[in-house]
């Protein structure tokens, strides 16, 4: 009885320990996640003074400084111990960090843009990622001793061949480039990550099974397209469901904020492991639905708090990805392999000049499809960072992979130069080719909303003096201020009226006129004058006009842009009339589509009208000569 009693208090006691143990290990996850978010946000308030460093390249430099740190003094604190031991294993990036990234990506990208753009984008994210791996691959095996099996050289090739223009995207937006070169940029990213991903999965499954053949080939491909395709369904099928759920429901914040979070998460898990097919598709195909058409479902008092919500997470994701980079980047092994990361940075630079000036200008010959100027080719051949995907791969290789080790060190290392050597000097390409320049009717818009902005604040300042806020004194000293303002404003805007020919002018007049028709096709939604179809079709068609009579010079016309989805469609029904037994559904279905356009025709005359009623007071505010508004007309 003693002895059971004894083994009893023993096994108490381990069991104690045990649970000590784990609310130890719990405590120090808490503690470790903090410390990072703490790091992430200081590192984001140096980055806002030091412009010209962007934030994930700033992350990625304070991470190997902590990394350095912890291996110095990691015994004398406790708290750089506990950063250092957080590892960016492949499930925290693929399960936390990747859903996060790319439906906050796909959310805010216009799916009628990318459907507008769907053939470059998927040219360089099917047949270009393949090239890419292919020309990595065979430099590697040819050149490299240490790459003797091909299949372990276009693996390489396979992972390095995702971009993630995070840094790129972020250095955009500051610049104010034009839409469709971050379409271009993005969209890319965002298809290629999945092909990249499928095809490595592929290479490594053949190089575990050890053979190799052309039916091994042929059903990569079949597996391929089933696992790509197959993942857009369920993404569409989810997002369908969930902007359904929101429609038929009353205004709810949390109700509408928590869904979307389940449609990003479970779209990736249902695709990926219950049915077997892209995770990453997934994702992008519900991001881009909700993001388009399911927008219209989410009520207006909550779509502009979840982009900010969305925008959160994304930072906070990308913030803690890049500086678990940085804290696991092995230096020594890195140094070590020098030379195959020269090798193959040199391999990706001559891959992604083939697969940017050789394929894209064969997509501009094609009939329908716009021509890609050499001044967007320039910033997406160096625009093509390497990031989370790449590591996300390589760190998820088999542990009995043999060269895993090898391949995780030359994947850091050229992840880092991109970072480094692209990322930082992309803005002054940028501004080198004047992507980044305001045209003139840009720079007067700035200035007047400038102007506009110290009337109001003169406007204000009676009413505070009123109210006791400040004396007259002060009051005296901020009307001076502001009124010099405006007038050194006035002059500005007359120097830009001065330097504008009659071509310019119309410029002006046809932007002042699309913000108008913009306007005033929101206002027919709110009201309930025209459908939802009809005003996507309308916003995305003066949203296209506006962005090119910015950056091309194009006045717009009465052409409506027509969408992927809605030639798609049109085929549908024109399949559907061959077949016999089907003309009364046929009919239905052609019935509606005269009835949407019909609303979408009926919109653009009132919006149209509206604009042509206030032309001439348009023309005046803009100080536009009467000779232009009727050339115009």
């Amino acid at each position: 009885m003693e002895r059971l009693s004894g083994e009893r208090s023993e096994s108490r006691g381990n069991s104690m320990e045990q649970e000590v143990e784990h609310v130890s290990q719990l405590l120090n996850l808490v503690i470790g996640i903090v410390l990072l978010m703490l790091v992430a946000a200081v590192t984001t308030m140096m980055s806002k003074r030091l412009y010209w460093l962007p934030l994930t390249i700033a992350l990625v430099l304070i991470g190997i400084c902590i990394s350095y740190l912890a291996e110095t003094f990691g015994s004398q604190s406790e708290l750089l111990g506990i950063i250092a031991e957080f590892e960016l294993t492949p499930e925290l990036v693929l399960f936390v960090f990747i859903p996060t990234l790319i439906f906050e990506s796909a959310f805010n990208l216009d799916a009628r843009q990318v459907s507008r753009n769907i053939l470059p984008i998927l040219t360089l994210a099917v047949p270009g990622l393949i090239v890419s791996t292919a020309i990595i691959g065979l430099i590697m095996w040819l050149v490299a001793s240490q790459f003797n099996d091909i299949l372990v050289a276009l693996l390489l090739g396979a992972i390095l061949s995702a971009t993630d223009p995070v840094a790129v995207i972020a250095i955009f937006k500051q610049l104010g480039v034009p839409e469709r070169l971050t379409v271009l940029v993005e969209g890319e990213s965002l298809f290629n990550d999945a092909t990249s991903l499928v095809m490595a999965m592929l290479l490594v499954e053949i190089l575990l099974a050890g053979s190799f053949s052309g039916a091994v080939i042929l059903t990569g491909m079949a597996t391929f397209f089933k696992v790509f395709l197959g993942g857009v369904l369920v993404g569409w099928i989810a997002a369908v469901i969930v902007a359904e759920t929101l429609g038929k429901m009353e205004a709810d914040t949390f109700i509408e904020i928590t869904l979307t979070t389940i449609l990003a998460y479970f779209s990736f898990i249902i695709a990926e492991h219950w049915l077997h097919v892209s995770g990453i598709m997934a994702v992008v195909a519900a991001g881009l639905t909700i993001g388009s058409w399911g927008k219209s479902k989410i009520s207006p008092s909550t779509a502009e708090f979840m982009e900010h919500f969305w925008e959160y997470l994304a930072t906070l994701a990308n913030g803690l990805i890049f500086l678990l980079v940085g804290i696991q980047m092995d230096m020594a092994h890195m140094w070590e392999s020098a030379g195959l990361i020269a090798l193959v940075v040199l391999a990706m630079l001559f891959s992604r000049a083939v697969v940017i000036f050789a394929l894209v200008p064969m997509l501009g010959k094609l009939p329908g499809s716009e021509v890609i100027g050499s001044a967007f080719q320039k910033v997406m051949y160096w625009g093509g960072l390497r990031g989370a995907i790449a590591l996300a791969i390589v760190l998820s290789l088999p542990a009995q992979f043999e060269y895993k080790d090898t391949l995780t060190a030359i994947v850091m290392g050229a992840v880092l130069f991109t970072l480094l050597v692209q990322g930082l000097s992309i803005e002054l390409l940028v501004k080198w080719l004047g992507l980044d320049k305001l045209t003139l009717a840009d720079s007067l818009a700035k200035v007047e909303g400038d102007r506009t902005a110290r009337n109001e604040e003169l406007a204000r300042v009676a009413n505070l003096v009123q109210g006791g806020l400040f004396s007259e004194r002060i009051a005296q000293h901020l009307r001076e201020k502001c009124e010099s303002s405006v007038a050194a404003l006035d002059f500005a805007i007359s120097q830009l009226h001065e330097d504008m020919d009659g071509e310019e002018e119309i410029k002006v007049l046809g932007l002042r006129c699309l913000s108008r028709e913009k306007a005033r096709y929101y206002e027919l939604f709110r009201r309930g004058l025209i459908s939802e179809w009809a005003f996507r079709d309308l916003d995305y068609t003066v949203n296209v006009q506006i962005d090119e009579a910015k950056h091309q010079g194009n006045l717009p016309d009465a052409n409506i842009e027509s969408s992927i989805t809605k030639k798609l469609s049109l085929l549908f029904v024109n399949v559907l009339d061959v077949i016999p037994g089907l003309g009364r559904l046929v009919e239905r279905l052609r019935t509606l589509r005269i009835v949407r356009d019909y609303d979408v025709a009926w919109g653009r005359y009132r919006a149209t009208n509206s604009v042509l009623s206030r032309l001439d007071q348009i023309a005046q505010d803009n100080r536009i000569e009467g000779d232009t508004v009727d050339l115009d007309r």
